[in-house]
């Protein structure tokens, strides 16, 4: 009688929770767009704001758990091709299917100070990773006190916003639908966030976990899975909630997904495990973060082409296929 080699059966129990972490991926995924745009009609708040703040941390949590869990075991490489490759994937590969599912529009706000943030935090994390060659907790802190800057400013501008804009029959037809004839509670779109934190969390942890052990067994270097295997799967959760954004027709929470995660993986997600341990820098990484701030700036000329102030389904293919490029060319060199 045959029976499966162990490998044979790790993979095959590695590809089964890879299945179901996708399931958790998906169900968090929708309860974490339900409770924000459920505080976005509560409070008034735009929609780009609660994608920029509570949908941009939650779904950053599992590149942030990797990077921590990474520097404290001494694997540098892995936190920072977590970094950068979750960061050109939310930019290229996210918004870019996002776009081709429907075009993206870009707000105001989005083009003249989102963007422009992130393009600073990469040049904030490339001058404070270059000054020395690693990144030190005292470094940690600055990059901790610039997101912490960004999310006060950002939360400002978009209550500033909501009441400039403000329209309260639109607002109460919204809550009344978002909660079927009643006005959002808190406390429930607060449950429905955490819940749905909970389950990105896990599911992207069954995703990478398993997608690295299988990946090991080729032979692949920590770099190339840090960028390849472990940014893709800890992005899952970015992915996922942006595609069902979009699906929904909430652009503004697509777009203020990826900005607001790109922004928070540079500052957030390496300030946190710097403050563990310094974190020793590859220069070769500056390549990456250069592209990251090159493909932004890409982002914004995409929006004047037309003069409509949108991601093209065209445009969208573009970046799709400069990410497999991207991959590619990481995996060969």
């Amino acid at each position: 009688m045959w029976y499966p080699r162990p490998e044979r059966i790790v993979v095959l129990l590695s590809l089964l929770a890879i299945v179901v972490g996708f399931g958790l991926l998906v169900g968090g995924a929708n309860l974490l767009v339900d409770g924000a745009c459920r505080l976005a009609a509560r409070f008034g708040m735009p929609e780009r704001v609660a994608g920029l703040t509570v949908v941009a941390i939650g779904t950053s949590l599992p590149e942030l758990v990797v990077s921590i869990t990474s520097a404290a075991a001494g694997h540098a490489d892995m936190a920072f091709g977590n970094v950068v490759g979750s960061c050109l994937a939310n930019l290229l590969l996210i918004l870019g299917l996002s776009a081709v599912i429907a075009p993206v529009a870009l707000s105001r706000g989005t083009i003249r100070f989102e963007i422009p943030v992130s393009v600073a935090a990469c040049a904030l994390l490339a001058l404070l990773a270059n000054t020395g060659g690693e990144v030190t907790r005292f470094e940690g802190v600055v990059l901790l006190l610039a997101f912490a800057a960004f999310l006060v400013r950002t939360t400002q501008m978009g209550l500033k916003e909501g009441a400039d804009e403000k329209d309260a029959g639109s607002r109460e037809g919204a809550g009344e639908q978002a909660a079927g004839g009643r006005r959002p509670s808190v406390a429930w779109a607060l449950w429905l966030v955490v819940v749905g934190a909970v389950m990105l969390k896990v599911g992207a942890d069954l995703v990478v976990d398993n997608a690295t052990l299988v990946a090991t067994t080729a032979g692949i270097s920590e770099r190339v899975i840090g960028i390849t295997v472990v940014a893709l799967g800890t992005c899952l959760p970015e992915l996922v909630t942006s595609v069902v954004a979009a699906l929904r027709g909430n652009s503004d929470i697509a777009v203020g997904n990826v900005t607001g995660s790109n922004i928070a993986n540079l500052l957030l997600v390496m300030g946190g495990p710097a403050l563990v341990s310094s974190i020793p820098y590859d220069a070769a990484y500056n390549l990456d973060l250069a592209l990251v701030a090159a493909f932004s700036l890409a982002l914004v000329g995409f929006c004047y082409v037309g003069r409509r102030h949108e991601m093209s389904r065209v445009n969208g293919v573009i970046f799709v296929v400069l990410y497999a490029a991207y991959i590619a060319a990481s995996v060969l060199r």
